[in-house]
């Protein structure tokens, strides 16, 4: 996989060649992560009740790009007002967000294809031809595509958590997304103690990547000494807590100004 491009460089055009590479590997990427589903009516199942249905996510990464190009003013027409409608606003498992599929009557599969490769003809043609200076800053339309890109290989993580929650008869294997063939017991975890420290935290004007607008800026902090599970929670770590009555067990969830989790669990 292709390295994000920085912001930096002094050959615009072999900056403009490695962002076009970058885009189109991550989108054709993302496209065959769907590829994995074995039929369309998969596409409108939710495999999580707490999500919209997947065929969703495969077009709301393309209108992201139409949206924000719009909104930027670096496009004067839409390619269909629709389906940038439609798919523009994602839920987000909170309770202000719309769970009720009545007030949705999706697009098909087809027409959500077709609006994807409508999508990377426009793109690939601002590549090839918006002005480019370096380096690339936040004003500049570029910072808008590699911004799509970027929100694209975000989608690329939990569009692929959504595909695993699907039946099995609904997913197939694919030679670009092999199935992990290791398994064994999971290791035994332990809370490890972290000594506390001041931490500071943003990126700055001079920053080498593209970032968003909350990684800017500067946060300073002191942690006080914690302790931490020494490895990453395991599927049958969770399992353990779930069997337990983790979700009936009140005193497990905080419910305070600063966490919302017994609120969430009820809802």
């Amino acid at each position: 996989m292709l390295n994000m491009p920085t912001l930096q460089g002094t050959d615009t055009q072999l900056k403009r060649e490695e962002i076009k590479a970058y885009f189109q590997a991550c989108y054709k990427r993302y496209e065959s992560l769907f590829e994995v589903v074995t039929s369309q009516e998969a596409y409108f199942e939710k495999s999580d009740k707490l999500r919209h249905p997947i065929l969703f996510y495969y077009g709301h990464t393309a209108t992201f790009f139409t949206n924000k190009l719009k909104l930027a003013g670096i496009i004067d027409e839409r390619i269909d007002a629709k389906l940038e409608s439609m798919f523009a606003v994602g839920v987000d498992e909170m309770s202000w967000d719309d769970l009720n599929e009545k007030h949705y009557a999706w697009a098909s599969l087809e027409q959500t294809q077709a609006y994807r490769d409508k999508v990377y003809v426009l793109v690939n043609g601002l590549i090839d031809t918006l002005p480019l200076s370096l380096p690339i800053t936040q004003e500049s339309a570029w910072w808008v595509i590699l911004m799509g890109i970027e929100h694209e290989n975000i989608h690329l993580e939990t569009s692929s958590v959504l595909i695993r929650q699907l039946p099995l008869d609904a997913v197939r294997e694919h030679q670009a997304w092999q199935i992990c063939q290791e398994r064994g017991d999971a290791p035994q975890n332990r809370l490890l103690e972290v000594e506390g420290a001041e931490v500071v935290l943003g990126k700055n004007e001079e920053a080498k990547l593209f970032g968003w607008d909350n990684e800017y800026g500067r946060h300073k902090a002191t942690i006080p000494t914690f302790k931490a599970s020494e490895y990453l929670v395991s599927n049958g770590e969770f399992l353990e807590f779930v069997l337990e009555g983790g979700y009936e067990n009140e005193a497990f969830w905080r419910d305070d100004e600063e966490n919302e989790g017994l609120e969430w669990k009820n809802f």
